[in-house]
């Protein structure tokens, strides 16, 4: 900030005590730098992200917050260590890229500061699709109703899943809650190895 500086002399036995004019002394804040780093990157969907800050300066360690940010969006915020490290963990990033940045916001020694841009890369995860029968066995010309559940580690599956009775599909349907069901009346007797084929989505693989 600003100091208004004064000299003062107290005089002598020949000279009066007096007063210099005010000489405003200007202090600056001083630049400080700050840079990102991913714990995981690429990362799946649904993983767990931690996202360090870490700002420097070049008289003692910055102190303060550092807000980290994914493109204008806030993701967090969190405050500086002693060493001048912040951290700030997350598992919702959705599928694709994100242009991540910290944001220190400054203390009454360092100006702010916001680091380059890192690129998080968040792929699609692996799913898992488990199959049930309503009635098995089943009489000829019963109808059978097939449920897939399709899960994941965040969030739930969209998308469509077949049904097929070895290589051939005998029917398909939309995920609803992370479910797909097909009702069929038509299945010949004998033994059928039937199996529900997810098709993926944004954030799931096949």
């Amino acid at each position: 900030g600003s100091h208004s500086i004064t000299a003062v002399y107290g005089g002598d036995a020949n000279y009066t005590a007096s007063t210099s004019a005010v000489l405003t002394q200007t202090v600056n804040l001083l630049s400080s730098t700050t840079a990102v780093v991913s714990s995981l990157n690429p990362s799946a969907f649904g993983s767990s992200v931690t996202f360090t800050a870490t700002v420097t300066g070049v008289v003692i360690t910055p102190t303060g917050a550092v807000t980290f940010k994914d493109g204008a969006t806030t993701l967090g915020s969190a405050t500086l260590d002693g060493s001048g490290q912040a951290s700030f963990s997350t598992g919702t990033l959705t599928t694709g890229s994100h242009s991540i940045t910290a944001v220190y916001g400054g203390d009454f020694v360092y100006n702010t500061s916001t680091s380059a841009v890192l690129t998080q890369t968040v792929n699609p995860t692996a799913s898992t699709t488990v199959l049930t029968s309503s009635v098995n066995p089943s009489a000829p010309g019963q109808s059978v109703t097939f449920t897939a559940t399709v899960s994941g580690p965040a969030g739930t599956a969209t998308g469509t899943v077949t049904f097929k009775d070895g290589a051939t599909t005998i029917g398909s349907a939309s995920l609803a809650g992370g479910q797909a069901s097909f009702s069929t009346g038509a299945l010949s007797v004998g033994s059928h190895s039937i199996t529900a084929v997810y098709g993926g989505d944004a954030n799931y693989t096949a």
